[in-house]
């Protein structure tokens, strides 16, 4: 019998941004893997009336929901209203549950269950503990709820003696900014793959920041994934290099990578973000429960290192869902 998968994604605003525009390539791409699986699919876009979603979602019957879900009111912090939806209805969906979603999602609280595992993290700070910074040391604004970078650029890097910075993060709300340990070093963003045996690491992705001049920060920030024609994007590059001597790092890498899958309990695909200090250790600084699957994105990139088809990870994400 040939099933029926309903591709649901959020309501874009009226004037939407590249980042928010992404969903539009990602549904196709998981259309167009779907029809190569020999499965028939309808697409639904989602928004906060949660009542209009269920019952075009049970109009439409489907067997299993691929989630693509990235916000709702273009807001990150209601995503994980999608997945519960879904939940409730009893219909299986790709990606991860409700509560590992919202874990990750939730930047403050992932590190929080991160350092609960016992998995390295930077450390943190609320945008009301700026008295606790060191004045030597370098950290970094970021929003607790959104991504793709959103809100997020050198000028979020700041020292702990600026007090103009330190006096606009007392500002933010709490709830949606925090302050981070700013590691300066390598930075790796990893995927993995649901897969028979449990998960599987991808090869391994490094971030290379290319002729940067001394005392810009080296981040993947909103200019460097969006902004096509700016220095960020040009000159920031992906790698799967393999270099001998850090063997022993890229198995750390690795292992935190399966740790962190197994310790939120993430399914179907995710990616891991790590930053490595000057130490040679890996610190984790991003877990992405869903990460974007259109074609130009880390995940199909890595995919394709591995010498995958998207319609092959399409096929195992699906299955993940059904278990």
């Amino acid at each position: 019998m040939k099933r029926n998968i309903l591709i649901v994604t959020n309501k874009l605003s009226a004037n939407p941004r590249e980042d928010e525009l992404d969903v539009l390539e990602q549904a196709a791409t998981v259309e167009t893997a779907c029809m190569e699986l020999g499965l028939s699919t309808a697409r639904m876009e989602m928004d906060l009336d949660l009542g209009k979603a269920m019952r075009q979602i049970l109009k439409e019957k489907p067997d299993i929901i691929f989630n693509l879900v990235e916000s709702l009111d273009n807001r990150g912090e209601f995503a994980y209203m999608a997945p519960s939806l879904f939940s409730s209805l009893q219909i299986p969906y790709s990606g991860s549950p409700v509560i590992p979603l919202f874990l990750a999602s939730n930047k403050v609280l992932s590190k929080q269950e991160l350092r609960r595992l016992g998995l390295p993290t930077p450390e943190w700070f609320g945008t009301g503990e700026t008295g606790k910074l060191n004045p030597a040391g370098q950290y970094i604004l970021k929003p607790v709820w959104e991504e793709g970078s959103l809100d997020l650029d050198e000028s979020s890097v700041f020292k702990g003696s600026n007090n103009t910075m330190k006096q606009a993060a007392a500002r933010k709300s709490a709830e949606h900014y925090f302050i981070e340990e700013f590691v300066e070093g390598r930075e790796f963003n990893i995927s993995v793959l649901a897969g028979l045996q449990g998960p599987e690491v991808l090869p391994l992705a490094e971030m290379e920041f290319m002729d940067f001049p001394a005392g810009k920060p080296r981040i993947l920030g909103y200019r460097s994934k969006w902004e096509e024609y700016s220095f960020e994007y040009t000159h920031t590059t992906r790698t799967f290099r393999v270099h001998e001597e850090d063997k022993a790092l890229y198995g750390m890498l690795t292992d935190l990578c399966v740790a962190c899958w197994q310790g939120f309990g993430l399914k179907g695909y995710a990616r891991v973000d790590f930053r490595v200090n000057r130490n040679g250790e890996p610190l984790i600084i991003d877990i992405n429960a869903n990460p974007c699957l259109s074609a130009s994105g880390g995940f199909a990139a890595a995919l394709r290192q591995a010498g995958y088809s998207f319609t092959e990870a399409i096929r195992r994400i699906l299955k993940d869902a059904g278990r």
